[in-house]
């Protein structure tokens, strides 16, 4: 038994696929306030996330500036941005990634060849657009679909969940959110976190845009992999009994039993303080 003096109303939508992976480890993280250090897939991932976050704010300027002179010019365009941005996020984590033993060069090398297939693959979508539309500029910016944001912070007091989406795609009649992840990908669909976090995703954009959103993306980047994600009534039963769970867990005083998954044990940052609550 231990003292808990927060108080969880909206449960983060990251804290249902960390219940589902451990418990005890969500407990001890958000409660007692004891979190993991930093490892190198958790730093790599997140100079990912900003790569991606700062290509698609970008995005609009870049779109609007194309021309007839300069649409020969777009894919180099493309890929001038996404290296640009690779580097500065390598080099604002340049401490931490050599605390962590990490040679910068080396990472660059390994992570551009993901980068340089995305910024080739968003030049040949744009292309594509003005080819079938044939505008450029304001016009080609205004009426491009799907348009992509990201780091969308959603909200919603009746479901009693918030969170931030790694990526929506706005078309004309549906939301997209896609999550981006850089771990292995299961054989068939995505890891149930993940589906739980999708769809948790769909509930609340639906519910704050009022607009349909029945289908989202999960992006295993690291894999080329992209498997989307369908939504259904038992899902959102599902979500709903989940956060139920969470809301209690986080807002109780009892510290929860150890998963008895050996392996994400050995793997577990705070696996002595952990094991110490029990001694």
């Amino acid at each position: 038994m231990v003292e808990n003096k927060k108080k969880f109303d909206k449960i983060s939508v990251t804290f249902l696929s960390a219940y589902l992976y451990c418990k005890r480890k969500l407990f001890i993280e958000q409660v007692l306030g004891i979190r993991e250090p930093a490892k190198d897939v958790t730093v790599i991932g997140n100079i990912k996330h900003s790569v991606f976050d700062l290509a698609n704010k970008q995005e609009e300027g870049l779109v609007k500036g194309i021309s007839i002179e300069n649409k020969n010019t777009v894919k180099q365009l493309y890929r001038e941005t996404y290296s640009k941005n690779l580097k500065n996020a390598i080099k604002i984590n340049k401490n931490l990634l050599h605390s962590l033993d990490l040679d910068l060069v080396d990472l660059y090398k390994k992570l551009w060849i993901n980068f340089n297939e995305e910024a080739i693959s968003r030049a040949r979508n744009i292309l594509s657009f003005i080819d079938k539309h044939n505008i450029y500029g304001l016009e080609l910016w205004e009426k491009l679909t799907p348009k992509i944001e990201s780091e969308v912070f959603v909200r919603s007091d009746k479901l009693e969940l918030k969170g931030k989406i790694d990526r929506i795609e706005k078309h004309e009649n549906k939301i997209i959110p896609v999550e981006l992840k850089t771990g292995k990908a299961p054989k068939d669909g995505v890891w149930e976190g993940h589906l739980i976090q999708v769809a948790a995703y769909l509930m609340l954009l639906e519910d704050q845009f009022n607009k349909k959103a029945d289908e989202g993306v999960v992006n295993y980047i690291n894999e080329k992999e992209k498997r989307t994600v369908k939504m259904n009534p038992f899902l959102k039963e599902e979500v709903i009994k989940l956060k139920d769970k969470v809301k209690d867990l986080l807002n109780n005083t009892q510290v929860p039993e150890m998963c008895g998954h050996e392996k994400k044990c050995e793997k577990c940052g705070i696996r002595n303080e952990c094991f110490g609550l029990d001694e």
